[in-house]
């Protein structure tokens, strides 16, 4: 008889449990977005299935799978927060310039990633990328790791990068030659040391050449 009622009393509980789970308490009532600075959530959202449920039915993983299908995210984690939110941590791609093409712009990443401006995107100061074959992925490659490891404070004084011409125009309009980038270490570092040299000057050259990166040449 005591067998049956605890057996009796575990059904009632486990019920009870069911019930309260799939209550409306636990209806998925919104997503928490966190690291969204250049896309809004309902640009993500359309990438996904998602329909408000209880969360204990979202599958998180397929979600932040889908999410991270759309081109300007690089990663996106989903997880539960008590009692029906989910949260979602995006990481967004960095934008570090622009990109003329033929009749629209194009935003390049630091992975060297070819992007569409999302909607009211704002273009700001990024530097241009001039004279480029849109499907040259390599290039693009060279370019993002050419305006990552430019020495500190260039990247913001730099307006344009001529891909045809292998060199970087200042906003004060200085030519900045730097040829083949394969030997793009040595090139930066001597560049390092001679803006440092201009700079006790307070110089603003005309031309520096590095096509050879041991015989800088400066036109001042």
């Amino acid at each position: 008889m005591q067998r049956r009622i605890i057996s009796i009393v575990i059904i009632i509980l486990v019920l009870c449990a069911y019930a309260f789970l799939n209550s409306s308490y636990f209806s998925l009532d919104e997503l928490e977005w966190s690291g969204l600075t250049f896309l809004a959530p309902s640009d993500l959202l359309a990438e996904t299935s998602y329909a408000g449920r209880n969360v204990f039915r979202i599958d998180k993983g397929e979600l932040a799978e889908q999410i991270r299908g759309h081109i300007w995210i690089k990663d996106a984690a989903v997880a539960w927060k008590w009692p029906n939110h989910l949260s979602v941590k995006v990481t967004e791609r960095k934008p570090v310039a622009l990109v003329a093409g033929s009749d629209s712009w194009f935003v390049l990443d630091d992975e060297g990633v070819v992007l569409p401006p999302p909607r009211g995107f704002n273009f700001g100061s990024l530097p241009l990328v001039t004279n480029i074959d849109l499907d040259a992925g390599e290039q693009f490659i060279s370019i993002a790791r050419l305006l990552a490891q430019l020495p500190t404070g260039l990247y913001e004084n730099v307006s344009e990068w001529n891909s045809l011409e292998q060199t970087l125009i200042t906003r004060a309009g200085t030519q900045i030659l730097l040829g083949n980038l394969r030997d793009l270490d040595r090139k930066l570092a001597a560049l390092d040391l001679i803006l440092q040299e201009l700079a006790k000057r307070s110089a603003v050259p005309k031309r520096i050449d590095l096509r050879v990166a041991n015989s800088p040449v400066i036109i001042e």
